[in-house]
């Protein structure tokens, strides 16, 4: 749902509830210490001392911290997602997680704030873990259901908020009010908001309404109370009856699938059996409880957000106000077309042309994503291999991996360089790059650079002691890079400079390289922003790149002569002198 619509304070109530109810841990995870300390901490206290029966139970003096509470002898833990370690202290049955979007998804290098959640909660048979947010980027349409006619959101691949992603893993429930005038209930959006054509801001403030997209009545923002009071949330393939005035309290929902009807009280909802029980629910900003945010003050505030150019401000009207997503207006080829780039040849086959081979490698917490790619001079370019190395980053086995792939060869072609991603376990890929230097460079990607790349020497890891075998770290700008790849999706096949795909390649890698937009905002400045949840291809493809751009020419094609016995000797020479 959208901003100050009660997330925060449900989850309070939540909190009381199973504290005073069912005493048990609970862990509350914000999105900050700073929220913690300045918003939720204070609000927690207050509604603890306004309880009688909750302050009774609650622990004074020393065991009251900011952070740590004890009521009816149980653990109350706020955390922040920048620290694994408050978020690793406790076990909990119950997990809340508030503002999703707002946090960093991937707390010290740990995993997600939900999957980090999720573990305290593996102790509790009846373990839950609840989260709320308000959405940011993505792009969803509608789609009406055959059997309800009722519009509802349709699943996505392109969305980049965390918890609209969630969303679309459960039971999907949304929002549904009745007509003051047809009867018949619909789930308002955004775009049922109506106002005067070519108005401005403020004439849109005075005539905007919100269409009923069942009869076409223009409802005013009076009967918004009204609408709410009778609301109930429905899943797809759920159809509420009309509102009827002679059956109090509720509304009666009928199950097309299987033609089952069940009673609901108003504001309440049916388990539809294929969720498993995992329930998601979405609100639109405009049914706030909010007499500020009526149908016209959202309507106002979108013309101006349009008027003033700035994607920054609609988006801002959209997430907040609407609990939308905002679709990013940026530059990107569609997946389709990066399938276009397919050719008559297939992974791991090394066509003619090729001269030279290089690697480039995204790390992740518990894989490494390569892409091998060849060259031949004009920079033209074949994928001649990509994939997933699995195993925990911070342990040996997963870089033993890409040492085999590093020293491995294709078509008698061996890799000539290999560019790794450093800006997730740096000390781990500082001490590969040590083992393999002259082969394995270390990078670091900026938004901003003042060229294109540049190195730096790196004499001393992460606990600050001197090493003995310097090496460089290559610096390069991301939106150069990243640029040069989509630029070259749709590259004319007949020119030098192509850029190939084998024709087996797979759907997801194709979405991968389209996973995020170039955005110039209106400061002039550019940012690349996520519109899906898996980027790494694209990152990888771009240090591929990077990688024959740092040789500083194609070298020629060169065949190795060497047999499996002689690859051998060196090979475990390097893996006996690589630890950590």
């Amino acid at each position: 749902m959208g901003s100050q619509m009660g997330k925060s304070a449900s989850i309070f109530n939540v909190v009381g509830h199973r504290l005073e109810d069912d005493p048990a841990p609970v862990i509350y995870i914000g999105p900050t210490q700073s929220n913690i300390d300045n918003v939720i901490e204070p609000k927690i206290t207050d509604m603890l001392q306004s309880v009688p029966g909750l302050w009774n139970l609650t622990a004074k003096g020393k065991k009251n911290t900011k952070h740590h509470k004890r009521v009816a002898g149980v653990s109350l833990r706020l955390a922040w997602a920048g620290s694994p370690t408050e978020m690793a202290s406790d076990s909990a049955a119950l997990a809340l997680v508030d503002e999703l979007d707002r946090m960093d998804q991937d707390v010290g290098g740990e995993g997600s704030p939900v999957e980090l959640a999720d573990a305290r909660t593996s102790t509790y048979p009846d373990g839950k873990v609840g989260i709320t947010s308000t959405p940011t980027e993505g792009e969803v349409e509608t789609y009406e259901h055959p059997l309800t006619g009722l519009h509802h959101w349709d699943a996505s691949d392109s969305i980049g908020s965390p918890v609209w992603r969630y969303w679309q893993e459960g039971s999907r429930h949304e929002w549904a009010v009745p007509c003051p005038d047809c009867l018949d209930y619909f789930i308002p959006r955004f775009s049922l908001l109506t106002w005067k054509e070519r108005a401005t801001a403020a004439e849109a403030e005075k005539t905007a309404t919100l269409a009923c997209p069942c009869c076409g009545s223009l409802i005013a923002t009076q009967h918004r109370t009204w609408m709410n009071a009778r609301g109930v949330m429905v899943a797809p393939g759920q159809k509420p009856s009309a509102y009827d005035e002679s059956v109090a309290n509720g509304a009666h929902i009928t199950n097309t699938t299987t033609d089952v009807t069940e009673f609901v009280e108003f504001g309440d909802f049916v388990i539809p059996e294929e969720c498993n029980g995992n329930l998601t629910f979405w609100v639109s900003g405009l049914m706030s409880f909010s007499a500020k945010k009526t149908f016209g003050y959202i309507a106002g505030k979108f013309v101006r957000a349009v008027g003033s150019g700035e994607q920054e401000r609609v988006q801002a009207v959209l997430n907040t106000d609407c609990g939308e997503l905002f679709r990013v207006i940026g530059e990107a080829p569609k997946w389709q077309a990066v399938m276009d780039c397919a050719i008559g040849y297939s992974l791991e086959d090394v066509p003619e042309e090729v001269t030279a081979l290089t690697c480039g490698v995204d790390v992740q917490k518990n894989r490494l994503v390569y892409v091998v790619r060849g060259w031949a001079k004009g920079l033209t370019s074949w994928l001649i291999d990509r994939g997933e190395l699995w195993g925990e980053t911070d342990l040996p086995d997963v870089w033993e991996q890409l040492e085999e792939l590093l020293r491995q060869e294709y078509g008698g072609i061996p890799i000539s360089r290999i560019a790794v991603d450093s800006g997730y376990r740096s000390n781990e890929v500082y001490t590969f790059c040590r083992a393999h230097k002259g082969l394995a460079i270390p990078t670091k990607g900026h938004d901003t650079l003042d060229k294109p790349y540049k190195a730096s020497s790196i004499d001393v890891n992460v606990k600050g002691k001197i090493v003995k075998k310097s090496i460089q770290l290559w610096h390069f700008n991301a939106d150069i890079f990243k640029s040069w790849v989509h630029s070259r999706v749709g590259w004319p096949q007949d020119q030098t400079g192509a850029w190939f795909l084998p024709s087996d390649i797979d759907e997801d890698y194709c979405r991968q390289i389209v996973a995020e937009q170039r955005v110039t905002k209106a400061s002039g400045k550019v940012v690349w922003v996520k519109t899906a949840k898996d980027n790494h291809f694209l990152d990888a493809e771009a240090l591929a790149y990077l990688a024959i751009r740092q040789l500083g020419r194609v070298p020629g094609r060169k065949v190795s002569t060497r047999n499996e016995n002689q690859q051998s000797a060196p090979r475990a020479a390097r893996r006996a002198r690589f630890r950590f």
